[in-house]
């Protein structure tokens, strides 16, 4: 970054660092293995054989608080979608345009995944019905909020035992309400800022986050999302919350469109030179093995290719370099790989 600056500093306005995507995963871990299931259940009083019955029943009461709390806070209950390949985050950005939200919950939406739990089956060795783990599909709950502190974020629940839940938060988000909050003046589009009033401001606001103490804000959002969690699970078990995905960014802010144009074939070709497989596959969330190379168990595929074509616009025809990774991933995502 510093030989970057180095290069460019004199059109540079400014740069800000720090978190960009972070997506935490929480578990409560005595419930992850047949085992603890087993033995919560049966202090409980709940047979193997009732776990079904149980446990649908459960989910039958958190998704009905769960539209009541969406009712209170929003208006409406939580939203089916008949297909799990519909964009959340889309539908989410859209409703709250349409709605006109700006702080607070934007809405619930559920829908039918693939998920893990568990399944009552006979034990011919133990002569009676144990617990099994079960990939299956069932419904999953979608909050969507713009939160006063975290800005646009989303939190997913599995409605089924053990009730897996994930937060995903934003730190451009997060920063766009940390400024907001502070009266700095600043012009953001989509993830990306293009001007900031005070770049000093904004970088100790990011460099705030890192010392957040990430339990209880997790753990701050228990009570709306699963409100039935203590009827549920109790007042003795509790969620452990790891780091499913963590992105980093910088983002350079320079003095005019014209200059990033001028420089754009240039760093995308850098970008192709320089990048390695290992940095793609983790990006798209893919396995690898120590050297960088695709797991054994991956199907995946990394090109590169370099193209170039003329592209009609109104103005004429315009000299256009394509440069893409390709790895079975839709154009969205690898626009997002490239912003």
């Amino acid at each position: 970054m510093d030989t970057f600056i180095h290069k460019f500093g004199s059109r540079i306005n400014g740069w800000i660092t720090g978190f960009d995507r972070l997506v935490f995963k929480g578990m409560v871990r005595p419930l992850m293995f047949s085992a603890g299931a087993q033995a919560f259940l049966g202090a409980r009083g709940v047979l193997n054989k009732n776990y079904k019955a149980w446990m649908i029943a459960q989910s039958g009461e958190l998704i009905q608080a769960v539209d009541q709390y969406a009712r209170n806070a929003c208006g409406e209950k939580s939203i089916y979608l008949p297909s799990s390949n519909d964009r959340k985050d889309e539908i989410a950005h859209k409703h709250q345009r349409e709605v006109g939200i700006t702080s607070g919950l934007i809405g619930v939406w559920s829908c039918v995944e693939a998920g893990t739990s568990y399944r009552a089956t006979f034990d011919r060795v133990a002569g009676f019905p144990q617990l099994r783990v079960d990939n299956t599909r069932f419904k999953h709950l979608y909050f969507y909020y713009d939160h006063p502190v975290y800005g646009f974020m989303s939190v997913r629940l599995q409605t089924w035992f053990p009730f897996g839940i994930q937060i995903a938060v934003n730190g451009r988000e997060w920063l766009r309400r940390s400024l907001d909050a502070t009266g700095c003046a600043y012009l953001k589009h989509d993830n990306k800022f293009l001007y900031l009033a005070d770049y000093t401001l904004a970088q100790q606001l990011l460099d705030k986050q890192l010392d957040t103490r990430w339990n209880e804000m997790l753990n701050a959002f228990l009570p709306q999302v699963f409100p039935t969690m203590a009827h549920t699970l109790g007042k003795e078990l509790g969620y452990y919350w790891t780091v499913w995905q963590s992105e980093w960014s910088t983002d350079f802010i320079f003095d005019s469109p014209t200059t990033v144009k001028k420089l754009m074939d240039e760093l995308l070709r850098h970008a192709l030179l320089t990048g390695t497989s290992e940095r793609v596959l983790r990006y798209m969330a893919q396995p690898v093995r120590p050297d960088g190379q695709p797991h054994p168990l991956s199907n995946s595929e990394v090109l590169t290719r370099v193209q170039t074509w003329y592209q009609l616009t109104d103005k004429g025809r315009k000299l256009t370099t394509l440069i893409s990774v390709l790895l079975g991933a839709s154009t969205e995502q690898l626009l997002g790989m490239a912003a």
